[in-house]
């Protein structure tokens, strides 16, 4: 780390030519010494970057690929790991070299398709690809076409194909990462989307994160693309809740029905799948993480659909079980959502059920009680108080494909509540509009509080530059 740049730049082209060289021991360790070099950060910042590198990316990417034609190095971990070093640095400096890149990789993916033997190697040359498409499409919207075009065969041929089932996690992630740069459905996703929803697919625990970050990206895209399948979506919704392990997954794609189809598509259905929700809640597989997922949930639809109309809903499940939810499950769960974004969609969610209920203002007790979990919400810091899983507890667990997160592939930070901007502004405009509607209620109901949280109220009254009637 102490030699200056200049003899790094020097040491490039030397190195380099024994990538070339047949023996393993010489290539292996000259693709380390460059993946190193490139790995190299003085004060935080990569030593190397895109602009030293350019004069040697064709050739360290060319010498780098013929490793890989070696007998004993077709599937050499070291050389994978430095093609993905030198694609993460380069960023669209390999623009010119992209499509041979992309045709290297794919010649390789058909071959260890046949008979994968090195999991690390199989994640570098996914990773590769994660950060060719991040890259090259960031500087070049058009290049996702390209990228469509050069992975889509192979990968619904390896889908199919039973000797490479661990590479399904990565797939589906690579393809939920082209799928969420577009605005618009195109064909290649129009005609695998009803083979995502077949049971095998979901038999293979490992697939399900990747496999979910998909649907939610076909749904944010274009939502008529699930026509008359919304059952298939529902049923694996109902697949998952049911297990411990996976039931967050489930309340995402239910969550992700909510904020992109309109509910007269689904709403036949939408008493069936809160009745599987309460479910889970009234029976000994009851848990925390499950009951905020659940909150997170109905927060959600408050802001969305309007707090009478899921009140109305939750009643028609079961007769006037509202208040009973409220007081037991929602109340009680609210400060324990975890997630910035999730604790803002909470409390804007909540602050519509407070304000926009007219089941909740009827409520007595319970009004001041949720008004005081919005608060503490606001004021208290995140609790992690999810129940540790049982390690010698194997009744749930699968033992086939391991699902390992993309690091060039990260999921898309979506804010469903993103029209509100500060939800403590929200509160305070919630309860004014409120309090001109009942003069004087309001403020007496808030007058029975504890002094900290009346205070904290006035603070967002102020901030707004609202007040009470």
């Amino acid at each position: 780390t102490h030699l200056p740049v200049e003899a790094y730049l020097a040491l490039l082209p030397i190195i380099a030519r024994y990538l070339e060289h047949p023996n393993y021991v010489v290539h292996s360790y000259a693709a380390i010494s460059i993946e190193r070099m490139l790995a190299v950060k003085e004060r935080g910042k990569p030593k190397l970057t895109k602009a030293h590198i350019k004069p040697f990316v064709k050739p360290l990417m060319s010498g780098l690929f013929t490793i890989f034609k070696h007998e004993e190095s077709t599937e050499n971990e070291y050389g994978m790991r430095a093609v993905m070093r030198l694609c993460s640095t380069g960023e669209e400096v390999l623009a010119s070299i992209t499509g041979a890149v992309i045709e290297n990789i794919t010649s390789i993916l058909s071959k260890v398709a046949q008979n994968p033997r090195n999991p690390h190697f199989n994640h570098y040359l996914f990773e590769t690809l994660a950060c060719l498409i991040n890259n090259i499409c960031k500087a070049d919207k058009s290049a996702i076409g390209s990228f469509e075009k050069a992975l889509f065969p192979p990968f619904e041929q390896m889908l199919g194909m039973e000797t490479c089932q661990e590479f399904g996690p990565y797939v589906f992630q690579i393809l939920s990462q082209l799928l969420e740069k577009h605005t618009r459905m195109t064909g290649p996703y129009k005609n695998i989307f009803g083979a995502l929803l077949h049971p095998q697919m979901w038999a293979n625990k490992g697939n399900i994160p990747a496999m979910i970050r998909l649907l939610i990206a076909y749904l944010r895209v274009d939502h008529t693309i699930v026509g008359n399948k919304i059952e298939g979506l529902l049923g694996i919704f109902q697949k998952l809740i049911s297990n411990k392990r996976e039931d967050h997954h489930g309340m995402a794609l239910i969550g992700a029905i909510i904020e992109f189809m309109p509910l007269d598509m689904w709403s036949k259905y939408a008493t069936t799948a809160f009745g599987m929700m309460f479910a889970r809640l009234s029976g000994k597989s009851k848990t925390q993480k499950f009951s905020c997922n659940f909150v997170s949930l109905v927060a959600f639809f408050c802001h969305k659909h309007g707090a009478d109309t899921l009140v109305n809903l939750i009643n028609a499940v079961q007769k006037g079980i509202f208040p009973e939810l409220a007081t037991q499950v929602i109340i009680p769960n609210i400060q324990y959502v975890q997630g910035d974004v999730e604790r803002k969609s909470c409390a804007v969610g909540m602050v519509d059920l407070l304000c926009k209920s007219s089941t909740m203002l009827s409520a007595g007790p319970a009004w001041l009680q949720l008004l005081i979990a919005i608060v503490r919400l606001f004021e208290l810091p995140e609790s992690n108080t999810y129940e540790e899983e049982d390690v010698l507890d194997v009744s749930q667990r699968g033992f086939k494909t391991v699902y390992c997160r993309l690091a060039f592939a990260p999921e898309v930070v979506h804010d469903p509540v993103g029209d509100i901007a500060d939800a403590k502004k929200y509160m305070a405009q919630g309860l004014a509009s409120l309090s001109q509607k009942m003069p004087g209620k309001v403020p007496g109901m808030i007058a029975k509080l504890e002094p900290n949280y009346q205070n904290a109220i006035r603070q967002y009254l102020q901030g707004a530059g609202v007040s009470l009637q």
